[in-house]
Order: C-alpha cells, then sequence, then structure tokens
C-alpha cells in the first residue's frame, strides 16, 4: 500500500486494514511518502503489525518492492500517480486505486499501466470513466471494533476533526461560534490550533479512540465520523457545508452507504450547528438513542475483519487472474 503522508483520516484507514490483512495472513506492507519528522516514530509502531516504511525516494521504494516481491499494487494517494507510473515501470504487477475523495479532473487514470481495480469507500464518486466502472468496487473503510469503542462519558464534550482541505475557516468559525454560545467543550482533533473559548487543542492524532471514547458527539466528515460513531458518538456531517445530524434510519435507501462528505453550496451556519447541539444536550433520550444507532451501524457496515476479508477477496481475484 502506497500513499503520501496528509493530515486526514485516510491514513487510519491504510494503518487498520494493512494490520488486519497481515492478521488474516495476507502479508502487506505500506509505504509512506513525505513523513514529517514529528511523526516518523508514531509509525514506527505499526511495525508490530505489518512492515511500515517512510520512504519518497522513487528508487528505495522500487528496492523495498522487489525485496518484499510485491505481487499487487494499491494506492491510495492519487498524488503519488506519476511515482507509481515509475514504479509500475520497473516492477510491473497489478495496481489498484482506493479513491479516498472525489476524482480530481486533471487525473488521467488510465495512464496508470495494469490497473486492475478502484475501490470507492463512498456512494458518491463522480468522474470515473465509462470504461473503468467494470473495474469500480464499493468496499466501505473499516473501523476496528476494539480499538474504537464507547468509553465512560462524562459532561457533553464534543469532538471536532478537521482535516487537511476538510473544511473552510467559514465553516470552523460558524463551529466555534456554536460551541461558545452553548458553553461546550470543544475536542478539537486539527494540524493547526483554533481559538478555542472552552476545551483542548490536541495537535493532529493518528490514533484519537481515546478522545472520541469520553466525548458525547463527533463533528466531521468521512472516515473522522465513522471512528467516533463506533465510539458511540451522536454525528454532526460537516465538510465544506453543514449536513446536519447524521441518522441512520433517514439516509436515501437508494444509496448503498451515507454521504458523509459534508459536500454543499452552502457554508456552514452557525445557528444551524448551535440548534443541533442544544438539541442533542437537552434531549437525552434523543442522544443515547443516536449513539446506540450509530454504533450498531459500524458493527453492521463497517466491521474492519469484514472488510479485510472483501479486501483481500479482491486481491485474489486480481493476483489470481
Amino acid at each position: 500500500m502506497l500513499s503520501r503522508f496528509r493530515y486526514c483520516r485516510a491514513l487510519n484507514h491504510i494503518f487498520s486494514l494493512a494490520a488486519e490483512l497481515n492478521r488474516q495472513d495476507v502479508k502487506t506492507i505500506v509505504v509512506i511518502t513525505d513523513c514529517p519528522v514529528s511523526y516518523r516514530d508514531q509509525l514506527r509502531h505499526y511495525q508490530r503489525h505489518f512492515p511500515c516504511f517512510t520512504e519518497s525516494r522513487p528508487e528505495e521504494i522500487i528496492r523495498l518492492i522487489r525485496y518484499f516481491r510485491i505481487e499487487l499494487l494499491h494506492l491510495h494517494d492519487l498524488s503519488l500517480i506519476n511515482t507509481t507510473q515509475r514504479l509500475l515501470r520497473s516492477w510491473p504487477i497489478p495496481c489498484g486505486i482506493t479513491l479516498h475523495d472525489q476524482l480530481p479532473p486533471a487525473i488521467n487514470l488510465s495512464s496508470l499501466p495494469g490497473l486492475s481495480f478502484l475501490i470507492t469507500p463512498y456512494p458518491v464518486v463522480r468522474g470515473i470513466p465509462a470504461r473503468l466502472q467494470s473495474k469500480t468496487f464499493f468496499i466501505p473503510e473499516g473501523i476496528d471494533l476494539q480499538a474504537y469503542r464507547p468509553m465512560p462519558k462524562e459532561g457533553f464534550k464534543i469532538a471536532f476533526i478537521l482535516e487537511e482541505g476538510g473544511s473552510t475557516g467559514e465553516g470552523s468559525a460558524a463551529l466555534l461560534k456554536a460551541t461558545g454560545l452553548a458553553n461546550l467543550d470543544l475536542e478539537l482533533i486539527c494540524p493547526q490550533p483554533l481559538p478555542l473559548l472552552k476545551g483542548r487543542y490536541y495537535g493532529w492524532l493518528l490514533n484519537s479512540s481515546a478522545v472520541l471514547g469520553r466525548s458525547q458527539v463527533v463533528i466531521g466528515r468521512y472516515r473522522g465520523l465513522l471512528e467516533g460513531m463506533a465510539c458511540g458518538n451522536a454525528a454532526l456531517i460537516m465538510g465544506r457545508s453543514y449536513n446536519g445530524i447524521f441518522n441512520s434510519r433517514q439516509y436515501p435507501a437508494a444509496l448503498s452507504f451515507p454521504d458523509l462528505s459534508g459536500e454543499g453550496d452552502e457554508p456552514p451556519c452557525y445557528r444551524s450547528i448551535f440548534f443541533d447541539l442544544s438539541t442533542l444536550l437537552k434531549d437525552r433520550p434523543l442522544l443515547e438513542s443516536l449513539q446506540q444507532q450509530n454504533r450498531r451501524f459500524i458493527r453492521e457496515n463497517c466491521d474492519l475483519r469484514l472488510i479485510a476479508e472483501q479486501t483481500a477477496g479482491l486481491y485474489r481475484q486480481i493476483t489470481s487472474g
């Protein structure tokens, strides 16, 4: 698995999936490029689960591929598509891609030799060429239900996971204003600090299970919400727009999986966020019902063990073909 270090939860997907694949005897190594020095020791901790390397030089990545006699390359960041082309020229093997976000218009997937599959963890991905539709598979991101689980919750703490490029300054300001007006503790997980009135700034955590386990509500998008829901949180969907409280019983039946992107035309409004937080604060039965529903939703749709089995089955299908 190959990806670039970014301040986003997609890295958690890679690490957890690689660990579970190795537990299922699917030998998997991970290479992360452009890793900040301050995070290299943290990434070395994953060595007890799978071989994990922080390496940006293509020639060294090729050396790792040859040493481990890699049979398939799984790309998780399209910014590395040129590097991937070079790797595949030196070691021609099947290649697959997981699209963690929308497909940028400038990316030409057909430029990759040996492209064998696309995985979309979320239902609405625009721009996939028609000729690749038959190679596209929907597999949600898996959550380790043992690592991410509810813990004793005291007070009414709100966890906000702000990914790199996942929100706007206007949206963050709206959230800060809403939580300030409600006098709520905000547990902030993001690369850069924001002017909190009440709460705590954690920086960017690779593993946020302890923070999410103690919070009542998680705010964010994509995998950050899934991790928070696994920890028994109510969930507010917010990216570049604010899409309100997630209710697993209400998302459209036509979707194979809910849209957790937080995309939309309108910037987040502090009034909407304040109203939803106030509702959850005052209506304890509603809060607890949503928390239980969300944990159940993750258990039924995003169990890491089952997701790894699906992924391993796809790998075997490609490499044996």
